[in-house]
Parts: structure tokens; sequence; C-alpha cells
């Protein structure tokens, strides 16, 4: 269980970091360089989070109790 917990943080913790980077481009970089980096850093980020949220649900969903002679 705290494995699974682990990860969820870690994977929260890249996902802030990369939406920070992602700012930090678009405001200080050139502006195309800017634009495709951050929209790239964004895409990371929101990829980290929804790994996050998928690990976070199963490790939270309840069990599904199995019944024998029950299809």
């Amino acid at each position: 269980m705290a494995k699974r917990t682990e990860n969820v943080l870690l994977l929260k913790v890249i996902g802030a970091c990369e939406l920070v980077a992602a700012v930090l481009m678009y405001l200080y970089s050139p502006p195309m360089v800017g634009i495709i980096g951050g929209l790239v850093l964004l895409g990371l980020a929101a990829n980290s989070f929804y790994q996050a949220h998928k690990c976070y649900r199963r490790e939270y969903s309840p069990k599904k109790k199995e019944f024998p002679g029950k299809k």
C-alpha cells in the first residue's frame, strides 16, 4: 500500500515541477521556443497527473468480491 501512495506523491511532484517549468519556459524563452516547449511540458504534466489519478484509483477502488458458483 505504501508503495502506490509513494508513487502517487512522486507523480504529483513531477507533474507540479513540469507545470512550473512550462510556465517559466513560456515566460523567459524566445517566443516560438517558449510556446512549443511550454506546450510539450504542459502535456507531460497532464500525463503525470493522469497517471497519478489512475494509480490512486487502483489503490483505493473497492475490490469486487467473487462468490463461488456465481458468474
